[in-house]
């Protein structure tokens, strides 16, 4: 759960029985039909709309000296893009997963994971390159053409999401791979990056990825074989990079976030601590937490409970918030059977009791609304059976302010260059630095396998647990002060 950004419609965080329970659980699709992207000055609007209604809920990395990296690596390979000449914007997206998305219109977003997943500037350039090939290619508008011709796939028509066929992906790696050529870097740069994400898919899933009908990406091992051999066909002159260096495109990565950042909260145990926010709250013991950027929270064993906290929009007044809240979902069939005013954590809050049928389900849904410098908090409970509503209760009445002693539990771990000596294994180099990553996961976001014997001085990304710093973004709140009253 990040910082408070933009509203946020309630959010389920699980695909069971009660993730069909609110039609505003979707992720906003903009206002009318979706436009038609027939021309590639649409394509511009389309995605610049994207962007202003994406963006506030993403959470962007603001590193200036890396944002300038990747947008010269980035603005190198578009000047060479063919077609239309789209005004390339690049963005780092505050996310652990290696990712990389394009919309229309030339705007290209990759996550922290994927430049952690980088380990020379040719790779990095070739997956920025494959997300040109998108943009340059205008995929969305194919896609949107395919989807105009059946009903099955008109999500795909979401201005806010670009879902590509197999078909346009393998486009888009051979594209990719011409244009990182063009553009002076190794075109088998690419396949560097891809085996790196299948050794991440071998670790967290124990096996490889094979394509499947429903897949909209081909096998990361299959593409990887197909890219090494285009890659051996592709002639192509090398110009000097950005970086002037392997080593110094490593360099570059130091500091970045490894896995989960303290800036989105962490969980201890079953407590969710929001170090930026000043708050904590607790879910019940035993259940399986989750922390998404929508929301955070946890669901019972027993698959039919779930309990979550999530950013209601800005306000000071819980009573409206909760109002406005109602007014919104009238159209969902929520049915209200109590809204009334509680105290918690010293303020005034509200909390709404009431319920929802999901698939013919009936639901049970408790939501409470408590103002939190300047922003409103929904904390929601959601289950199948009224039995849980005193639980949610209690969930509500957890949410306290952040102490020292809570703030000092946020740590995160933070990328560190380290050099190898002589004789060393990757293992000698992780006990010698206390390395906080776990061994296959250094092996793969540096591009080995195993426990490899080390070459002198060969540098290495390792990760270290620092304390978290919560950025002080707001004016103190007053009534940060422990609760003067007793939780009703």
């Amino acid at each position: 759960m990040e910082r408070p950004r933009a509203p946020i419609a309630l959010a389920l965080l699980v695909v069971t029985a009660l993730t069909g329970a609110l039609a505003c659980g979707r992720p906003p699709a903009g206002k009318g039909p979706p436009p038609d992207l027939t021309a590639p000055h649409v394509d511009e609007a389309v995605g610049e709309e994207a962007v202003e209604e994406m963006a506030p809920q993403l959470g962007l990395v603001t590193d200036e000296a890396l944002l300038a990296y990747v947008d010269e690596i980035g603005q190198r390979l578009a000047r060479n893009a063919p077609g239309y000449r789209f005004d390339y914007t690049f963005h780092i997206v505050d996310q652990q997963e290696p990712n990389a998305f394009a919309l229309p219109g030339g705007f290209i977003f990759l996550s922290r994971g994927a430049l952690l997943f980088s380990n020379t500037e040719d790779e990095l350039a070739g997956v920025i390159g494959h997300e040109i090939a998108h943009v340059a290619s205008r995929h969305a508008a194919a896609q949107q053409q395919v989807a105009a011709r059946s009903r099955f796939l008109q999500f795909l028509q979401q201005p806010w999401l670009v879902a590509y066929s197999r078909d346009l992906e393998r486009t888009a790696d051979r594209m990719g791979q011409g244009l990182a050529a063009v553009s002076g870097y190794d075109p088998a740069g690419i396949v560097g990056f891809l085996r790196a994400l299948d050794g991440l898919e071998r670790i967290t899933t124990g096996t490889f990825r094979v394509t499947t009908f429903y897949a909209t990406h081909p096998g990361t091992r299959e593409r990887a074989a197909e890219a090494g051999q285009r890659a051996g066909s592709i002639q192509w002159t090398r110009t000097p990079g950005v970086s002037s260096s392997a080593a110094d495109h490593l360099r570059r990565m130091k500091n970045l976030v490894v896995g989960e950042s303290g800036a989105e909260g962490v969980f201890d145990g079953t407590r969710f601590l929001h170090p930026d926010m000043g708050f904590t709250i607790r879910f019940p013991d035993g259940w399986s937490t989750l922390n998404t950027p929508a929301a955070a929270g946890a669901i019972a064993p027993t698959r039919d409970a779930q309990s979550f906290v999530e950013h209601g929009g800005p306000g000071n007044n819980a009573a409206q918030a909760a109002e406005k809240w109602i007014g919104e979902n009238h159209e969902h069939h929520v049915r209200i059977d109590r809204s009334e005013a509680v105290r918690l954590a010293g303020r005034d809050a509200w909390r709404v009791v009431g319920g929802v049928r999901a698939q013919g389900v009936p639901l049970t849904m408790v939501v409470t609304f408590i103002p939190w410098r300047g922003q409103i908090l929904r904390v929601v409970g959601i289950a199948s059976k009224a039995r849980f509503e005193t639980l949610f209760r209690n969930v509500a009445r957890s949410f306290r302010p952040m102490t020292p002693a809570l703030l000092a539990k946020v740590k995160e771990k933070r990328v560190r260059i380290a050099v190898a000596t002589g004789n060393e294994t990757l293992s000698g180099l992780s006990r010698r630095t206390q390395n906080a990553m776990p061994l296959l996961h250094t092996a793969v976001m540096n591009g080995l396998r195993g426990d490899p014997m080390l070459d002198e001085g060969q540098l290495v990304k390792i990760a270290v647990e620092v304390p978290y710093v919560p950025v002080k973004t707001r004016p103190a709140d007053r009534s940060d002060a422990p609760p003067a009253g007793a939780n009703k």
